[in-house]
């Protein structure tokens, strides 16, 4: 994919999500998103195939964005404990006041909610939402909290998420760093008296609802592929020689993926060969979390 053809693809989904704010999502036509870009219609359907098609892919930049908002924040090992999950909390409480508007468009119009291409991909960011918070209670708190891991994340989720409907559907006006001090507290003492009580915890990685009917390994290597497609495209940017080099070490890896049996110690060295090039750092790291392999 061109560099030409990635700009013009991300300058129809903010325009696209730009006019979904203001007019509502059945009130937008292609027409006019393709008007507001300044693009010929036929342009918008040479990138997508519908209105809806583009809320997909605006779910899908929100998820990566998520993702990476977390691994920035993780790469600060110094923070722990309540610091680093109050940390977290302030992130999402401000990513939440910057999508505000295309939260509403989502939650108030049923022709959204009612696509069942739409919900597979929210559920599958849903998951990954999930997969990153569970990276952040580890570093912040240690591997002794993971028999309680997955019911403390059903914990963050009920405090965040009632919050954030506050602060979408109500317009609520309050301070997101005493939202997020107050959170935490009530989270990290919650931890805590887990940690210590004789409870048993409720979910596990078995019957954990999200995750409990999900290939593991199949999501992996979705969730590999898609980082291997951003890759690619970072690639474009690069100069011809090391475009080269990263585009054929995604493929072997993508060829490797596709194998019945993957070799781990192949897909290891092939993503070290990506280490030489700092732009990619981030996605290098995702990629080797995704596949569980070891960063070298």
């Amino acid at each position: 994919m061109s560099t030409v053809a990635t700009s013009k693809r991300e300058l129809i989904m903010a325009t696209a999500k730009s006019i979904f704010i203001e007019k509502g999502f059945r009130g937008t036509t292609i027409a006019n998103i393709a008007d507001a870009a300044g693009i010929a219609k036929g342009s918008v359907y040479s990138y997508f195939s519908s209105k809806l098609d583009i809320v997909r892919a605006l779910f899908l930049q929100s998820d990566e964005k998520n993702q990476f908002l977390v691994d920035q924040l993780l790469e600060n090992e110094d923070k722990k404990g309540v610091l680093l999950l109050e940390a977290y909390l302030v992130q999402e409480y401000q990513e939440v006041l910057n999508e505000r508007s295309f939260i509403q468009v989502f939650l108030t119009d049923d022709m959204i909610v009612m696509d069942s291409e739409v919900m597979t991909v929210v559920q599958e960011c849903r998951i990954n939402y999930h997969l990153s918070q569970q990276k952040v209670l580890l570093q912040a708190y240690g591997k002794d909290i993971s028999p309680w891991l997955y019911d403390i994340v059903s914990l963050v989720n009920g405090l965040l998420q009632e919050y954030t409907v506050y602060l979408t559907l109500d317009d609520a006006d309050f301070s997101i760093k005493r939202c997020a001090h107050l959170v935490a507290f009530c989270l990290d003492s919650a931890i805590t008296a887990l940690s210590n009580s004789t409870l048993s915890p409720l979910l596990t990685k078995e019957n954990f609802p999200l995750t409990q009917n999900i290939d593991n390994e199949q999501h992996q290597k979705r969730k590999a592929l898609k980082l291997l497609e951003t890759i690619k495209r970072e690639a474009e940017d690069m100069a011809a020689g090391q475009k080269s080099l990263v585009l054929e070490t995604s493929s072997l890896i993508e060829n490797e993926l596709s194998q019945p049996a993957v070799n781990s110690t192949l897909i290891r060295a092939l993503i070290a060969n990506l280490r030489p090039y700092a732009e990619l750092n981030v996605y290098r790291k995702r990629l080797a979390d995704a596949l569980d392999v070891e960063l070298i």
